[in-house]
């Protein structure tokens, strides 16, 4: 990395080129007017501007413009031609310096054919804006010529900026190795065209000798030489022409354009153009090359570290050409013994080899193998197969072969590959997979049976505790009602104690029941006619003294008009009890419960909603997923300790499922619940409106609590 002094140091040296290259073009040029020296002031500040971060940019074209000043006035020249000079040559560095790069901080790369056209691009733009510039300011100055001044200035410029930039833009530089005695002999044939171009005359074209050399240098020594080297061979050819020696005339003061064509400068432009993009070019096929080389070793090595699997190649006649190290450990060959020599079928089982070359019709041979790929009707490029080979100690092994055509880069069949996994062991954990699989399907019988055994137990049990369960009710009732006269206060409350727990068993049969009849496939439903408000009342009106006892405010709206579906009424009071009892269960003293009965879409496809939100302690979101299954009971009512089953939602949701509905929850811990039973409804003739059953409010309400 390049110190901050040294960075400094180089920006400054560029800024004093520019300065003694405006200086030597307007004292020295043989054509003053076509200030033919002023392109090394183009090329040192776009250099400079090149280097400099974007937030220095101003600072650098600041520079520009103060050194062709200085330098302009130090020559004697008329401020409106340091003027015009100062401005071309800001303009030129900032066009090249901004195609290049877009003012960005990262450097200007010339490693791809992108970057090579952008290059070209940038220094012909930056060309094209100094001569359009330089001519509108001597136009304006009236000076001669401006039109033969716009020619001049971009071949100039032009020619320094595809030689001397490229050292200035970044270019990666794979590792070449190059003899010693191939350099001594190219520095020495560098040496002797230069003394041939030095000594030769203006009708003697020797500069071209230069050329060559230039791209052996491109094509076999590395990018920061032919960079140096680029520059160097342009300025000594350069500095020819300024001294009128060589193989280039003077150009003379009424020059045309042919003339100037033929200057060094036009050689240089050339010559550079074509040595840059050989450059890039080599460049990029080393990289390419090193890239490719690196792949092939990898490749060799995963294949290689690749034991399990073998990998072998062989030509069109099935000749093995390639013996992998997994091939060797596999079988017990090595590769010599085999390339060349033998094909894969002698790998295989010979009584495999013989049924399936009857299979396929062909001979047995390396057909075998290769005849379903070349005969397969969609085409296929493989085949996989499984075959059982035979090791060089005569041992056997089962394998997956998948056989492959080899293509070349024109797309021609010229080979076949054989990729083989050894499967001996998947082979045996698939036989122990199918011995467990057995086994766990009859483990699954097993369990099928207990659970059915199981759930005819319960139904017995139920049934038989159903009975004397109604009985003790019943007598509870006779105490409680006829013969309460008789019975002290703690008498009656033992007797109400003994009703509501006799309750409370009653309805855990009915649920114990109803849950084996659900995992039976048993649970039917009765559809007839019946009206939605009923069953949400009845069961809203059995829950309410649950809710006063517990001073919770139930409230239970319904439309005024009947909602008609087909259904069984009490197994939906069955459900909409669950739901209700559920949520004043669940809601601590002085909450709120409320029921709701809406009807939703259009005619013809309308369904009713029955909605139980509460102000209880809610679910957690994470537990909601298991709301329905059997027995589960949520965080919150354990660690409050609420009793209850976990099975009045499964039944729940069987009911719904049983009238093509269906159930939803919303709910937050702390934040209470609104479960939602939805059901589709058939739309009924017109007929006489059903009278509700239930006292109600004149809004269809009804208030507990």
């Amino acid at each position: 990395m390049r110190t901050p002094s040294l960075r400094t140091l180089g920006d400054a040296t560029l800024v004093l080129a520019v300065t003694v290259a405006v200086f030597l073009a307007l004292r020295e040029s043989p054509v003053p007017e076509l200030v033919s020296r002023w392109w090394t002031a183009g090329v040192a500040a776009s250099a400079l501007l090149l280097r400099l971060p974007g937030r220095r940019l101003p600072v650098g074209v600041a520079a520009v413009v103060v050194a062709v000043v200085v330098a302009g006035t130090a020559a004697g020249a008329t401020p409106g031609i340091t003027l015009a000079l100062a401005v071309s040559t800001a303009v030129e560095a900032l066009v090249v310096t901004w195609w290049l790069t877009g003012f960005e901080l990262a450097r200007a790369r010339l490693a791809t054919w992108s970057d090579y056209r952008r290059f070209l691009v940038a220094v012909g733009a930056g060309s094209a804006a100094a001569a359009l510039t330089t001519s509108a300011a001597y136009g304006v100055l009236d000076r001669p010529e401006p039109g033969m001044l716009v020619v001049w200035v971009f071949l100039t410029h032009l020619a320094a900026q595809v030689a001397v930039l490229p050292p200035f833009l970044t270019q990666p530089d794979p590792g070449v190795r190059v003899r010693a005695v191939e350099v001594v002999v190219h520095l020495a044939l560098l040496a002797a065209g230069a003394t041939m171009c030095l000594l030769a005359t203006a009708d003697q074209p020797l500069a071209f000798v230069m050329l060559p050399l230039l791209v052996w240098s491109a094509a076999r020594f590395t990018s920061r030489w032919t960079k140096v080297e680029l520059v160097v061979v342009c300025s000594f050819l350069a500095s020819l022409s300024m001294r009128e020696v060589g193989p280039f005339a003077p150009l003379p003061e009424d020059a045309g354009v042919l003339d100037m064509l033929a200057t060094p400068q036009a050689l240089v432009t050339v010559g550079a153009i074509t040595v840059v993009a050989f450059m890039v070019a080599m460049s990029s096929l080393r990289e390419s090359t090193r890239l490719n080389r690196a792949h092939e070793v990898q490749l060799g090595q995963l294949m290689d570290s690749a034991s399990g699997t073998a990998f072998v190649a062989t030509d069109l006649d099935g000749t093995i050409t390639w013996f992998s190290t997994g091939a060797e450990q596999l079988l017990g060959y090595r590769a010599e013994e085999v390339v060349g020599r033998c094909d894969p079928t002698r790998f295989h089982e010979v009584g495999e080899i013989l049924d399936r070359a009857r299979e396929l019709g062909v001979a047995p041979g390396p057909e075998v193998l290769t005849r379903p790929v070349t005969t397969a009707s969609d085409g296929s490029e493989q085949d996989t197969r499984e075959w059982t080979w035979v090791r060089r100690d005569g041992s056997r092994t089962s394998v997956s072969a998948s056989v492959s055509r080899v293509r070349d880069q024109a797309g021609r069949h010229v080979g076949w590959l054989d990729v083989v996994r050894d499967v001996t062991d998947r082979r045996a954990a698939e036989q122990a997979l199918r011995q467990a699989l057995d086994k766990e399907r009859e483990t699954n019988l097993r369990m099928r049976d207990l659970d059915r055994a199981k759930n005819d137990f319960v139904s017995s049990v139920s049934h038989e505790l159903r009975t004397p369960l109604t009985s003790i009710i019943g007598y509870a009732e006779i105490l409680g009602d006829d013969l309460a006269a008789n019975l002290t206060p703690d008498q009656l409350q033992l007797v109400g104690s003994i009703d509501r727990n006799g309750e409370r068993l009653l309805a855990l049969v009915e649920d114990l029941l109803t849950l084996a009849k659900v995992e039976d496939g048993r649970l039917s439903v009765e559809r007839r006619e019946t009206d939605l408000r009923t069953p949400v009342r009845s069961a809203t009106e059995v829950v309410s003294h649950a809710a006063r006892s517990k001073r919770i405010a139930l409230a239970v709206r319904t439309p005024d008009e009947p909602v008609v579906l087909q259904g069984d009424p009490c197994q939906l009071e069955r459900l909409v009890l669950n739901l209700v009892g559920n949520a004043v269960k669940f809601t601590p003293e002085g909450g709120r419960v409320d029921v709701g009965l809406t009807v939703l879409g259009e005619p013809g496809a309308r369904e009713a909603a029955v909605s139980v939100s509460d102000t209880g302690l809610g679910i957690p979101v994470e537990e909601q997923d298991q709301l329905f299954q059997r027995f589960f009971r949520s965080s919150l009512a354990t660690e409050q300790a609420i009793q209850g089953t976990g099975l009045g939602l499964s039944i729940v949701r069987a009911i719904a499922e049983a009238h093509d509905g269906r159930v939803e929850c919303t709910s937050a811990a702390g934040e209470g619940t609104t479960f939602r039973f939805v059901v589709p409804l058939d739309v009924p003739a017109p007929g006489p409106r059903i009278a509700p059953e239930g006292e109600l409010d004149p809004q269809g309400l009804v208030r507990t609590g």
